[in-house]
């Protein structure tokens, strides 16, 4: 049986399914989320996008490049950024070194200019970069909204990859400099309970859910076996 992101390829971070396979189901069904979101966009409040999840594994980072690139196909002007700081995976997805990204910028060590990198897909990737202690000083700095504002002037959609909402506290602290969130939820992976906090811990912070999206569920064989992204604006 097929798998929407085959658990050796997850661990690599390295498969674009609507690059590799643009024709497939998958890629199908993330076009229809990009067009979701178009709908649930149409006055451009959704600018800054965090992608999180319950836990760990659950497909973020994989979305999140895929949706870029879906993005940048319609000609919007797209940026990523990676904000799991504690276990950065963007730089694997798209095979770009991690030596500098925006911990860099936050420190001051490089500018955006020196980090944002160009890829083939036609959109930019802030990677996360040097490693750090100071993660939760970094994420509420002054800088760090200073830079995502600035993004807000130059992109049509910045997406963020972020931690899990129930690993650590960085999630929520993002989601307080963004416009919505992306849930992401993995098909019978996560109890459900542990779902529903997460999402409550958004709510209670006012942060706008523009969805949920579920990942890796197992078609059944009449449907050719392959695992598809479900968006739903009324979680």
């Amino acid at each position: 049986m097929r798998r929407m992101f085959k658990r050796k390829k997850l661990e690599n971070y390295s498969h674009l399914e609507v690059v590799e396979r643009p024709n497939s189901f998958v890629s199908e069904s993330i076009q229809k989320l990009i067009i979701n979101l178009e709908h649930a966009n149409v006055d451009g409040k959704f600018k800054a996008i965090q992608v999180t999840s319950t836990l760990a594994s659950e497909g973020k980072t994989t979305l999140v490049g895929n949706m870029a690139i879906l993005l940048a196909q319609r000609n919007y002007k797209v940026i990523v950024i990676d904000l799991d700081l504690r276990k950065p995976k963007m730089h694997r997805l798209f095979q770009f070194s991690n030596d500098v990204g925006i911990i860099n910028c936050l420190h001051g060590s490089a500018t955006i200019g020196q980090a944002v990198k160009k890829t083939t897909h036609g959109i930019d990737v802030l990677v996360a970069g040097e490693r750090t202690s100071a993660v939760s000083n970094l994420l509420q700095s002054t800088k760090l909204v200073e830079i995502i504002n600035k993004f807000k002037e130059e992109y049509d959609y910045i997406l963020i990859d972020t931690p899990p909402i129930q690993v650590n506290s960085d999630a929520v602290m993002i989601s307080k400099l963004i416009d919505g969130v992306i849930y992401v939820v993995a098909y019978d992976a996560v109890k459900k309970n542990l779902i529903r906090d997460g999402v409550n811990e958004l709510k209670r912070h006012d942060i706008p859910i523009i969805g949920t999206v579920f990942t890796q569920y197992k078609m059944p064989k009449r449907a050719f076996h392959y695992n598809y992204y479900y968006y739903d604006d009324e979680y």
